[in-house]
């Protein structure tokens, strides 16, 4: 019996970030047995013309809305091209990836829901958007996304990892395990090395405890990773007691070890969402600004 593939949604805007988004795609999810689809949501017709019929008779102005829709078009299918090749690059087969060019209907991020709800095992977006085309995403729909895109990791990617190594969070909750578990499932385990960290406040009477005694889902973790092929010598254990800001002690944990890629649960992403309108939420996405955030609620 053939072996079902794996389907990755790549939100998808044209810009230099989006591209990294598909090269990351290209470069941890094994082409045999991945399906990609590139998303990208457009408008019928570009703001700036509804600002122009206030202006200009109708006669005039159809042939500049043409034009202008024309070059769009244009530029949307040469960004297409562009995450389609990349993909091609790193071995996936052309039947392996779907361009999908979709006029927005709800907006942007609830169109990205929607389309993610079709079946797809992860959805992967650039951290925000810069293109020739529209600034579509500026940081505010990964933002977005972080509360919507729920049971499949939300992949944000801030840059392209020079290594392939991951820090797991451990926060104490099942959404942790599952991500650990679709991680597994959905990368090749070849050339990883991965810490699995727990950030707790130092204990009043100075005591320290191993992971196993901190987090009840290690043990079904390091279960899931040995199922999925990693060996022992992939693995580190790590608990960091710290008086501090435990998101930034592990961000900081993350940057100095090396680590690009950082998988977080729900607890986690309760956390930061809810300072993501704020100071702090602004001073960790500067800290976490190049990594790779996997996010699993």
């Amino acid at each position: 019996m053939e072996q079902t593939k794996f389907r990755v949604l790549l939100a998808y805007d044209g810009s230099e970030l989006a591209l990294d988004a598909a090269r990351y795609v290209g470069m941890v999810f094994p082409p045999d047995k991945t399906e990609v689809v590139a998303f990208y949501v457009e408008s019928k017709i570009p703001r700036s013309f509804w600002h122009m019929e206030k202006d200009l008779d109708f006669r005039f102005k159809t042939p500049e809305i043409r034009a202008s829709m024309t070059e769009r078009y244009k530029l949307v299918k040469e960004c297409m091209a562009k995450a389609n090749d990349i993909l091609l690059s790193e071995g996936f087969p052309q039947e392996a990836v779907t361009t999908k060019i979709h006029t927005k209907d709800q907006g942007v991020v609830r169109d990205i829901v929607e389309e993610s709800r079709m079946g797809y095992d992860a959805v992967v977006v650039g951290r925000k958007g810069y293109s020739r085309l529209k600034d579509l995403f500026v940081g505010s729909v990964p933002t977005k996304l972080l509360g919507k895109i729920k049971s499949i990791p939300l992949i944000v990617v801030g840059g392209i990892p020079k290594q392939k190594d991951v820090l797991v969070a451990f926060d104490g909750t099942r959404e942790v395990l599952e991500g650990v578990r679709r991680m597994g499932q959905l990368i090749d385990s070849k050339g990883y090395r991965l810490l699995l960290c727990h950030a707790s406040k130092t204990p009043s009477n100075g005591e320290k405890h191993t992971l196993e005694e901190t987090d009840p889902f290690f043990k079904q973790s390091v279960e899931c990773l040995t199922s999925a092929g990693f060996t022992d010598d992939q693995l580190t254990c790590e608990v960091i007691s710290t008086d501090g800001d435990l998101t930034e002690n592990i961000v900081d944990r993350a940057r100095k070890g090396g680590y690009e890629s950082i998988v977080i649960g729900r607890r986690n992403l309760t956390f930061l969402k809810n300072f993501l309108m704020g100071r702090v939420g602004e001073k960790i996405f500067q800290a976490a600004g190049n990594q790779v955030v996997w996010v699993v609620q």
